[in-house]
C-alpha cells in the first residue's frame, strides 16, 4: 500500500511542480517528459503517464488492484517505478535549492526593503505580484511536506512563507485603506484652494498636469538646464524605485524613459520595454499615475524586432537596434511609422561585444543635452568602446572617437552622456558599484573617475540620462528606478559647449 500512496502523492505534486517551475526553469528538468505525451506501459495491466493537457501536467497512473502485485510476473518493473517515485525526495530538494530559493530569497528582500528603505514606493499592481508568488509559495509547501522531503528545512521555509504572508497582508490592509486616504486628500486640495483664493495664488491647468513627484526631479529645477562647458556631474544620489515588475524571470531585463524634448502634449509620457529580447513592443503611459498603476496603456508594435536595452526616446520618437544585427532604426511614436535606419558598419552584434550584462547589449543608444549617441565596439578597436555621434533625424554618422584599448566593452557595466562625456559605470551588479571612466567628445580626452552609484538590486541592464528630468532613468532587476544627480562647477571651465536644439 505504501508504494500505491507514493504513486499517489506523484501525481498530484507534479501539476502543482509544473504550475510552479515551468516558467522559470523549462520543461527539460521534470523527472517526467510533459511536453508530449509520455508513457510508461509495463505490460497490459500496469500503465503511468504524464500527459501535458491544455498546457497542464496530468499524471495518471492505471495499474491492478493492490493485492495482486506479488503474483504478477511484471513486479519487478513495478518496483523500479516505484524506486523512480521514492527518488522524488531529491529532485525536489534539488528544486528547492535551485529556483525555489532563488525566488524565496528575493521576495525576502523585498519586504525588508519595503520595511526599511526609506523612499520605497509600493503599488497596488506590486502587491498583487507580491501576493500570487506568496500563494504559489505556500502550495508548494504544502505538497512537499506530503512527500517526506527534509522536514525541518521544510517546516523553517514554511514558517518563513507564512511570515511573509502576514506581512504582506497587513500591507494590504494599510492600501485598502486608500478610499479615506483620497477624503483626507480631496479635503486638504479643497482646503489649498480656499488658500490659493484668499492670496490670489493661481496655477494654471496645463502646469498642475506637468506635476509628478519630487523625487522625479532631484534636487533641481527642471527648468534649469545643467550648464555644459561650466558644469560636470559630481554625485549620484541613492536610486527612487518607481514601479517592479514582479519576479518573473521575463521581466528581470529591460528599460524605461521619458522625452527630454518632449512634442507638445506628450511632457508627461512614459515608456518601457521589458524581456528586451527579439520583441517588437513598446509601451506607453499618458502620465506617471497610469505608469505606476499599470492602467491605460498604449502598445505600439514596430516593424522590426529590437534587442538589447540601448534604447532612447528623443523628439517623439523611439531609437532601437534591430536584433540581431547592426542596424539603428527611428520609429515615429505620432505616425507609428519607421522613418529612418542606418547600419553601423564593423559593429558587434549578437552578444559579440556587449556590456557585462550581456543580453545583446552590443549596441547602446544615448540622448543628452549636445545630441544622439551610439555607443558599441569593433574588431578594428579590438573590443574597446567606440563612440559615433548621430544625426537623430537621418541617423547619418557625423564623427566616430575610438576608446583607449586597454578598455574593453565588455567590462563596462553600462555607459550614459552628460553635456558629451560618455561615463561608464564598474560593475552591472554590484550593489555598492561607481561610475569610473569619462570620455570628454568635446576634447577628445579621457580620464578615470570615481563617483559612487548604488545598484540597489544587483542586476541592471539599462542606465540612460534624461536632461529636461535631470536625472538617470536605470532598470533594476525588474525595477524601474531613478537616480537624481548633482552638477558642480568645473574647476577652470572653459567656454560654454553649444547644445542640441
Amino acid at each position: 500500500m505504501e508504494m500505491w500512496t507514493k504513486l499517489q502523492n506523484f501525481a498530484a505534486l507534479c501539476v502543482l511542480l509544473v504550475a510552479f517551475y515551468r516558467p522559470a526553469i523549462g520543461e527539460s528538468a521534470f523527472p517526467l517528459n510533459v511536453a508530449g505525451d509520455e508513457e510508461y506501459i509495463l505490460n497490459d495491466n500496469y500503465d503511468v503517464q504524464a500527459v501535458n493537457h491544455d498546457g497542464q501536467c496530468v499524471c495518471r497512473i492505471d495499474a491492478p488492484a493492490p493485492g495482486l502485485c506479488s503474483d504478477n510476473s511484471q513486479f519487478q518493473e513495478l518496483k523500479y517505478l516505484s524506486h523512480k517515485v521514492g527518488n522524488l525526495s531529491k529532485i525536489v530538494n534539488e528544486m528547492i535549492s535551485g529556483q525555489f530559493i532563488q525566488r524565496f530569497a528575493r521576495m525576502k528582500q523585498k519586504f525588508e526593503e519595503m520595511q526599511s528603505t526609506a523612499g520605497f514606493i509600493i503599488h497596488g499592481y506590486d502587491l498583487r505580484n507580491m501576493r500570487d508568488e506568496i500563494d504559489l509559495l505556500s502550495n508548494l509547501m504544502e505538497a512537499i511536506a506530503h512527500n517526506d522531503t527534509d522536514a525541518e528545512r521544510v517546516e523553517d521555509l514554511h514558517a518563513q512563507v507564512q511570515n511573509l504572508s502576514t506581512y504582506i497582508d497587513s500591507v494590504k490592509l494599510l492600501y485598502s485603506n486608500e478610499d479615506s486616504l483620497k477624503k483626507e486628500l480631496a479635503d486638504l486640495d479643497s482646503r489649498l484652494g480656499s488658500c490659493k483664493e484668499q492670496y490670489a495664488f493661481h496655477v494654471t491647468e496645463s502646469s498642475q498636469s506637468d506635476l509628478v513627484p519630487d523625487f522625479f526631479h532631484g534636487a533641481h529645477n527642471i527648468s534649469v538646464p545643467v550648464n555644459c562647458g561650466k558644469e560636470k556631474l559630481s554625485s549620484i544620489s541613492e536610486p527612487w524605485t518607481h514601479r517592479w515588475m514582479g519576479t518573473a524571470a521575463a521581466n528581470n531585463y529591460g528599460a524605461w524613459f521619458k522625452d527630454p524634448l518632449p512634442a507638445p502634449g506628450s511632457e508627461n509620457k512614459i515608456y518601457y520595454v521589458s524581456n528586451p529580447t527579439n520583441q517588437k513592443s513598446l509601451y506607453e503611459y499618458a502620465n506617471y499615475k497610469d505608469f505606476i498603476s499599470n492602467r491605460r496603456r498604449l502598445v505600439h508594435t514596430l516593424t522590426h524586432a529590437y534587442g538589447g536595452t540601448g534604447f532612447a526616446v528623443y523628439n517623439n520618437s523611439f531609437y532601437y537596434s534591430s536584433y540581431n544585427s547592426q542596424v539603428i532604426n527611428r520609429y515615429d511614436l505620432t505616425t507609428k511609422k519607421t522613418l529612418a535606419r542606418r547600419t553601423l558598419t564593423n559593429a558587434g552584434k549578437q552578444n559579440t561585444y556587449p556590456y557585462s550584462v550581456n543580453q545583446f547589449t552590443d549596441i547602446d543608444l544615448e540622448v543628452d543635452e549636445v545630441g544622439m549617441w551610439a555607443v558599441y565596439s569593433t574588431a578594428e578597436n579590438q573590443g574597446a568602446i567606440v563612440i559615433t555621434q548621430l544625426d537623430p533625424v537621418t541617423l547619418a554618422l557625423k564623427r566616430t572617437w575610438n576608446t583607449d584599448t586597454s578598455r574593453l566593452k565588455k567590462s563596462v557595466g553600462n555607459a550614459f552622456f552628460i553635456c558629451g562625456v560618455m561615463y561608464a559605470t564598474s560593475s552591472h551588479n554590484t550593489r555598492d558599484n561607481n561610475v569610473f571612466y569619462a570620455f570628454d567628445t568635446n576634447t577628445s580626452t579621457e580620464e578615470y573617475v570615481s563617483i559612487p552609484m548604488s545598484i540597489k538590486y544587483q542586476l541592471m541592464s539599462q542606465l540612460s540620462y534624461n536632461y529636461r528630468e535631470k536625472v538617470l532613468f536605470g532598470y533594476d532587476y525588474g525595477h524601474m528606478i531613478s537616480y537624481p544627480l548633482k552638477f558642480a562647477s568645473q574647476p577652470g571651465a572653459g567656454s560654454e559647449i553649444p547644445v542640441a536644439d
